[in-house]
């Protein structure tokens, strides 16, 4: 019963309200020309039911002269298109900018705010309900990654460089050996009053010289490649080494398979 009197309210104060461009002298109305012709090209415009070009008439004249019969008249506009938010933010609008306000337009606009309210709430109500995604749990987890150390053979286990360091050794001594033997062969050979024993000595001093200087670079060749090698043994590396844990669906359940 109240709202078919609410009802019959409505419809009496749309009658007492032109439905777009107010007549009643009690609001005020744009005064600059422009804006007056803008009001006026929008109604008749509305009046043929050609809403968004009277929007855009509205709006021309609003921008020209803000009088709020434009947002009065705006509100009805979107009332027509159902575009429910737009006409509540127009006619309250005109309620905040009419002041004073007769009674008749307020409660009109109110009514009007009201039942464009309702109707956001229908189709609020309306809309689907989104259904709530599924989240699949993760197949790949990943693990903290980890570092690890691959520890490399000590020095003094290196068999070449060693081999090398004791080759060199060796051939030095030696080379150091026939120097000194071919000094003496040298010093017997002064010491011989015989020349030919003199020339065999001193030829036999010069092989051993010359076989002493060979092996002797030879030798400390070997030396300083073996001293070289030991020093530049591998040093330990390390490696930073990432893990994953997979989970795989099976029969019985749910299997766990890794990766380290």
């Amino acid at each position: 019963m109240q709202t078919l009197i609410r009802i019959l309210c409505l419809i009496a104060a749309s009658a007492l309200l032109p439905r777009v461009a107010i007549a009643d002298d009690e609001i005020a109305k744009p005064i600059v020309p422009a804006a007056k012709e803008h009001l006026a090209q929008g109604t008749k415009l509305y009046r043929l039911r050609d809403f968004d070009k009277a929007i855009e008439e509205y709006k021309a004249g609003a921008l020209v002269e803000d009088a709020p019969v434009f947002h009065y008249n705006l509100g009805q506009c979107y009332r027509q298109l159902g575009r429910p938010e737009d006409a509540i933010w127009h006619y309250q609008r005109f309620l905040d900018r009419a002041n004073p306000l007769p009674p008749k337009y307020k409660q009109a606009t109110e009514d009007f705010i009201r039942d464009m309210k309702a109707e956001v709430e229908k189709r609020l109500i309306a809309k689907p309900i989104e259904p709530t995604p599924i989240v699949k749990p993760a197949t790949d987890t990943k693990l903290p990654q980890r570092t690890i150390v691959d520890p490399a053979d000590p020095w003094y286990t290196d068999g070449f460089g060693w081999g090398l360091t004791g080759t060199g050794a060796i051939a030095s001594g030696v080379s150091i050996w026939l120097l000194v033997d071919a000094k003496g062969l040298d010093d017997q050979a002064n010491m011989t009053a015989s020349q030919q024993t003199q020339d065999t000595l001193r030829n036999r001093a010069s092989q051993r010289r010359l076989a002493g200087e060979i092996v002797g670079v030879a030798g400390g060749v070997a030396l300083v490649a073996g001293i070289v090698k030991l020093a530049l043994s591998p040093k330990p590396t390390t490696r930073v080494v990432g893990a994953s844990l997979d989970l795989i669906p099976t029969p019985g359940g749910l299997a766990i398979t890794g990766r380290f």
